[in-house]
């Protein structure tokens, strides 16, 4: 099994994540990582790490973010909505993500809030990480 396929469901939202309803704590730029540290429903913490950051957005960070869900597909499977979102995001171009390039190669990292901050990210991979 792939870890792609370990770490998501068939829709692509990340299983070991669990933090729906949670709150999304803050964002350390590390280089070329991101870390996201999260505060879930039962008050146990965690951190997800996107590694290999090519491109990354956030909008609309507010005091009290509530995650709702995060997702990571390679770019080329991607559903089209997300695809979208990422192209307003980075301010490219949708055909960006096709081209035979390393963008090609990454995984579109997506991390919903019901209020609060939305987070695209091109990623090589993600480890995710209990407190």
């Amino acid at each position: 099994m792939s870890l792609m396929a370990s770490m998501t469901d068939e829709s692509g939202r990340l299983v070991g994540f669990r933090c729906h309803d949670g709150s999304l704590l803050g964002v350390r730029l590390c280089g070329a990582s991101v870390e996201l540290r999260c505060r879930r429903v039962d008050e146990t913490e965690v951190l997800v790490v996107l590694n290999g950051v090519g491109s990354f957005a956030m909008d609309r960070f507010l005091e009290g973010n509530i995650v709702d869900s995060a997702y990571l597909w390679p770019v080329a499977q991607a559903p089209k909505l997300q695809r979208q979102g990422a192209v307003a995001a980075f301010s490219c171009e949708e055909q960006f993500f096709d081209r035979r390039n390393d963008v090609s190669r990454k995984n579109l990292f997506v991390l919903e809030c019901s209020y609060g901050a939305t987070i695209f990210a091109l990623v090589s991979n993600i480890d995710i990480v209990d407190s």
